[in-house]
């Protein structure tokens, strides 16, 4: 292997363990499977599949609050109070037009409830989404994952 061939591959494999970005949450970490109070409601976001290039770290916010980040082997699960809310996610990186990439969507709003949310790509132009999704599909997504590391 030629020293060039051989310098490329470092600096690829570099690149590479670079863009992937850690998850962590400044709110508590409650367990997903466990039972949610009547007086909070429980958030879990998940990545689907890899959202390379631009975009490596997920930033999270209900409401303004600034919830954590999100890597492609984590999730995130936090409890807040029931009502409307606002979940926003942007995401390191910036969209064609220059401007940043952002999504809102909707945060459950009955107490002792769960809404399961996963980030995917939409085929038609590979934008990064967040959408419902059903219990059943956000547990086997967070099966395959670790929970946020909680930093304060």
């Amino acid at each position: 292997m030629t020293p060039l061939r051989r310098a490329l591959l470092c600096g690829l494999s570099l690149l590479l363990t670079a863009c992937a970005a850690p998850t962590w949450q400044v709110v508590p970490v409650p367990d997903p499977g466990s039972a949610v109070p009547p007086t909070a409601c429980r958030v879990v976001l998940v990545r689907e599949g890899k959202l390379v290039g631009r975009v490596r770290e997920v930033r999270v916010y209900d409401n303004g609050e600034d919830i954590g980040a999100l890597g492609e082997k984590g999730y995130l699960c936090w409890d807040r109070a029931p009502g409307r809310g606002v979940g926003r996610v942007v995401f390191a990186g910036y969209d064609l037009d220059g401007g940043p990439v952002e999504n809102v969507f909707d945060l459950p709003r009955e107490g002792g409830t769960i809404g399961w949310f996963a980030i995917r790509l939409r085929r038609e132009d590979r934008k990064p989404m967040v959408e419902a999704v059903t219990p059943q599909e956000g547990q086997a997504l967070i099966a395959e994952r670790k929970p946020a590391e909680l930093r304060k």
